[in-house]
């Protein structure tokens, strides 16, 4: 079922953390306080769970690099295996007590994703991919994109200027606006959106995504930015592809 056994690691790495942070969730919803005392509660639960992620993964491969939106990046003896960590894509949906976000977690062989992952720890979904064996939510489930092909209809998913949402309308799609990058792009795979936009995206936000896409069928254009993040346009056929690019 798995061509590795780091895609298992990761999921149990996954589902450990999601225990605590829907203990985390559960607590927002009763806290009273500040903004910045959501921001400082939502910071620490974010650290946290990074922390427990990387000290599971290591425990499996103590040798392998990390890249991880908190820690940045920690280099290991094997330089070629990289461990990709978002602890919490949404944090802003987390921080106002809303159910949407993730835990994203990759592993690239020489900058090449070979598994990839995201985690819905409130729902306990997994969607997981590699390369060559499809993309699955679960163990049994495989997803596939919806391979819609025309704009006209379409659920797409945004993470950018407002100007854009104003272009798709105009051509006839539905716009949402989540909060969670990572989940957008499992959605996709699963075939509920039928496209997703996310300007200024981090490789964290997304490389496991690419995997899930990729793998049900869907196609995938990232342009990386001066700055180090990615304009990324993903769907479900390549001719919605082309016709959400020309959209931007």
């Amino acid at each position: 079922m798995f061509k590795t056994g780091c895609l298992l690691v990761m999921m149990k790495a996954a589902e450990r953390t999601a225990s605590r942070l829907v203990r985390d969730f559960g607590e927002l919803e009763k806290l009273q306080g500040t903004r910045n005392e959501f921001k400082g509660f939502v910071t620490a639960s974010q650290e946290n769970a990074e922390s427990k992620i990387m000290y599971d993964l290591s425990k499996f491969k103590p040798d392998y690099s990390f890249l991880c939106e908190e820690a940045g990046a920690v280099e290991g003896e094997n330089k070629a295996f990289t461990w990709i960590i978002d602890p919490i894509n949404g944090k802003g949906n987390l921080m106002r007590a809303i159910p949407y976000f993730a835990i994203n977690i990759a592993l690239t062989n020489n900058e090449r994703a070979v598994a990839g992952i995201t985690y819905d720890p409130m729902r306990g979904e997994c969607f997981r991919a590699e390369p060559g064996s499809g993309a699955y939510l679960g163990n049994h489930f495989r997803l596939r994109t919806s391979s819609r092909e025309q704009i006209a209809g379409a659920v797409i998913a945004v993470q950018s200027d407002h100007e854009i949402d104003l272009q798709l309308a105009k051509k006839g799609a539905t716009v949402r606006r989540t909060g969670s990058t990572a989940l957008d792009i499992a959605y996709l795979a699963a075939g509920k959106y039928d496209a997703v936009i996310s300007k200024g995206a981090r490789i964290w936000d997304m490389v496991s995504g690419e995997i899930l896409v990729r793998e049900a069928g869907g196609f995938w254009d990232a342009a990386q930015a001066e700055d180090g993040s990615y304009n990324l346009v993903a769907a479900s056929s390549a001719r919605l592809l082309n016709i959400v690019k020309e959209c931007l």
